[in-house]
């Protein structure tokens, strides 16, 4: 399929295939079956049809990979192969910028000193590496954007809207240290106030979540007693479930 490219027609493609830009000759962009997407130049060299990555989407935005094919059909227009000038940019970057999980662990291991509770230290590092890790672990400091921000938080901004927040906190704080050192520029993808608050809804704001009743602890024993009158399977495992405070799935 050949039309002009735009940044809305290649964010709502969904259907799996190769389609081709109107606007810029060899530019294509290919769509998965699984929905992943990539840009790809394609030329005629030597008599040879070829295609050349010019990177995955939503990384590399169009502008960017138009100017990738352009840089390729200037090369072409000169009698060479396209070079991928972007590859060796990328790689220096890489050997040059930490991975966030690695970056993250030595932020904290910093910072908890000032914090005389153990329990915080704990608990940055399990939300970071519960929630962030999964997401943006592996990419390096300069590769994070707020898409990937919002990919962290999203699925808990609601159900545990607590957690979400301090973890937003803690990456935003992580990041800006990262710019601090110079190891990314541009914009905290993690910062509220003027960014993420535009997107994600106030905190204060959400509902809290409603838990079931609970049993006052001191009418456990009377309770307990008329547990163990009846009979049943079922008895016999909410008891269990009480003594070892296990979740009912669980048991």
């Amino acid at each position: 399929m050949k039309t002009v490219f735009t940044d809305v027609f290649i964010k709502n493609l969904k259907q799996s295939g190769r389609y081709t830009d109107a606007a810029t000759v060899g530019l294509n962009f290919n769509i998965k079956s699984n929905g992943g997407g990539y840009w790809v130049f394609r030329y005629l060299f030597a008599g040879k049809r070829l295609d050349l990555s010019l990177g995955a989407y939503p990384s590399i935005a169009l502008k960017e990979a138009r100017k990738r094919a352009i840089s390729c059909r200037n090369d072409l227009l000169q009698g060479n192969k396209p070079n991928p000038y972007w590859k060796a940019e990328i790689a220096a970057e890489s050997i040059a910028t930490p991975l966030f999980k690695n970056f993250a662990k030595q932020c904290i291991e910093a910072k908890k000193a000032e914090w005389q509770n153990p329990k915080h230290t704990e608990q940055w590092f399990n939300t970071i590496e519960q929630y962030a890790n999964p997401i943006i672990g592996n990419k390096h400091l300069n590769e994070i954007d707020t898409q990937d921000i919002l990919n962290i938080l999203d699925p808990i901004w609601h159900s545990k809207t607590e957690t979400a927040s301090r973890l937003r906190g803690r990456i935003e704080w992580i990041l800006a240290s990262a710019t601090t050192r110079k190891l990314r520029d541009g914009l905290n993808p993690a910062t509220w106030r003027g960014h993420l608050e535009t997107i994600l809804a106030k905190p204060t704001k959400i509902s809290p979540v409603k838990h079931h009743a609970a049993l006052p602890y001191k009418e456990i024993p009377s309770f307990m007693s008329i547990l163990r009158e009846k009979d049943g399977l079922a008895s016999l495992a909410l008891e269990f479930l009480i003594l070892n405070a296990n979740r009912s799935g669980e048991v």
